[in-house]
């Protein structure tokens, strides 16, 4: 299969209309790079097998798909309620009770976050359905809490409920959450994404649960889209493996206005840490029913380019949309019309180690000596990650024998995972090595020059300490 030329990376959500063997493949072929697994919906027999057939296309077509499995998370939902749910206008009052306290009376609707009664204030403010509807609280009595109807609309059943002043007090993993991930770690995912981070200890304890299945190697992606989150980052970005830009809860817990002031802020930080980031939701929205986008979602794709997004994510508009190998055909040409655009800031390296020293000097001898690529020999993949995180011109082409670190490298920004399985043991026939598989994918050519990161001795315990200028001959 032809490289694609886009270097931000797609994340696609799998769903209804996509987890076909004939969309899955056009989408690989369209440049989709990552496979969002949402746990919040479908049966462990879906997801097996959607993770089976992306596995054997990869395969096939001789490209890395990363799986991302994304866990729902603690999310508060409204309870069942009547046929056609409630319709509420503006002034109503309707009263919130726990799930056992809810007999179906009129103007009631159960909640299921126990707590509530015991937090609730007068004036608080509560959002429903994406924060389409909104009360506020006007008086807690017993274990109800009375509200007023600001923004009406129809409450159905299970629809989400936020409660942005509030810093709920649920576990950062549900039991399903638990089991979900036993699931994922026996499926061999990838990533392991957690919803509803607050605080690192939310990362902790996941990276704990991985130990205790056998994966402390596993990333990690930490979602934010609470306050808390944004109050916490710095020691989350110290904690997680990547990040996800959450935009819709983060939209309703902290007023749309504020989004892009966040998004632009989370990212600069990932960037500064070389912590890979998605941006996400509602990139696409109107391509869920129409086959092209809004001049301003197009503009908003571009923009998270330019914020140094690791990636752009579909999520309603490949899972369920009328459209989802198109979206991500849009997402790659967005992709490619941007990127040759984009003049990137160079920032101090976060760290003062010897691996991000390296990595620093490598946009230089690129401007100087014009390089093809960059070649990393990596066995974790750090050294590619920190590589492209410099954002250079040339494409950073990641070598490694584990086929664990070669699914994983596709998440991140202009890299190229290349997998070799049987890798020499002395420099000079590794660069042999690399320098054949060059050729063949149209990398490289007689005479370009390619920068090499490698350890020296290869088996170095303490990675990546060299560099080395090459002629391709």
């Amino acid at each position: 299969m032809k490289p694609l030329s886009h270097r931000t990376k797609i994340v696609v959500t799998i769903g209804p209309a996509s987890n076909s063997p004939e969309v899955l493949r056009e989408a690989i072929a369209a440049g989709m790079n990552v496979a969002r697994l949402n746990f919040s919906h479908g049966s462990y027999e879906e997801h097996a097998r959607v993770v089976s057939l992306l596995r054997s296309l990869s395969e096939e077509l001789g490209v890395p798909t990363t799986l991302l499995q994304d866990l729902q998370g603690p999310k508060i939902r409204a309870g069942q309620l009547p046929d056609g749910g409630i319709a509420l206008k503006a002034g109503d009052e309707i009263l919130l009770v726990p799930q056992s306290e809810y007999n179906g009376r009129p103007m009631t609707a159960s909640i299921d976050y126990p707590h509530l009664a015991e937090e609730a204030t007068a004036g608080m403010q509560i959002l429903l359905d994406d924060g389409l509807l909104e009360f506020e609280v006007m008086a807690v009595e017993d274990l109800a809490v009375r509200c007023m109807v600001v923004q009406g609309g129809l409450l159905k059943s299970r629809k989400g409920v936020n409660l942005p002043n509030l810093d709920v007090r649920l576990p950062s993993m549900t039991e399903k959450d638990k089991q979900d991930l036993k699931f994922g770690v026996e499926q061999d995912v990838d990533i392991v994404s957690l919803s509803f981070v607050r605080r690192r200890s939310d990362i902790l304890e996941l990276k704990e649960l991985l130990a205790q299945h056998g994966r402390p190697d596993m990333p990690v992606l930490a979602k934010i889209e609470k306050p808390q989150a944004i109050e916490n980052l710095e020691s989350i970005l110290d904690t997680c493996d990547a990040v996800m830009v959450a935009r819709g809860d983060l939209g309703v817990e902290m007023r749309p206005e504020k989004v892009p002031v966040l998004q632009k802020h989370i990212i600069k930080r990932c960037n500064l840490k070389a912590i890979p980031v998605i941006t996400a939701t509602q990139m696409l929205d109107s391509m869920i029913r129409n086959p092209r986008p809004t001049r301003a979602e197009a503009n908003d794709v571009a923009n998270a380019i330019v914020d140094g997004t690791d990636a752009v994510m579909l999520s309603g508009e490949s899972a369920v949309g009328d459209f989802p190998v198109q979206s991500v055909q849009m997402l790659a040409r967005i992709a490619e019309e941007m990127e040759p655009t984009l003049e990137f800031v160079n920032h101090p390296p976060a760290r003062s180690d010897s691996l991000h020293a390296l990595t620093e000097s490598v946009n230089t001898i690129d401007r100087i000596l014009d390089l093809r690529c960059i070649v990393a020999f990596t066995m974790t993949g750090l050294s590619a990650v920190v590589a492209a995180a410099e954002r250079p011109d040339a494409p950073v082409v990641a070598f490694t024998p584990d086929v664990r670190v070669y699914r994983r490298l596709n998440l991140i920004w202009g890299v190229k995972p290349m997998l070799l399985e049987h890798p020499a043991s002395d420099l000079e026939h590794l660069i042999g090595q690399m320098e054949g598989m060059l050729r063949e994918r149209g990398l490289a050519d007689t005479g370009d020059n390619v920068l090499v990161l490698a350890a020296s001795p290869l088996q170095h315990a303490n990675g990546t300490n060299m560099l080395k200028i090459h002629t391709v001959r």
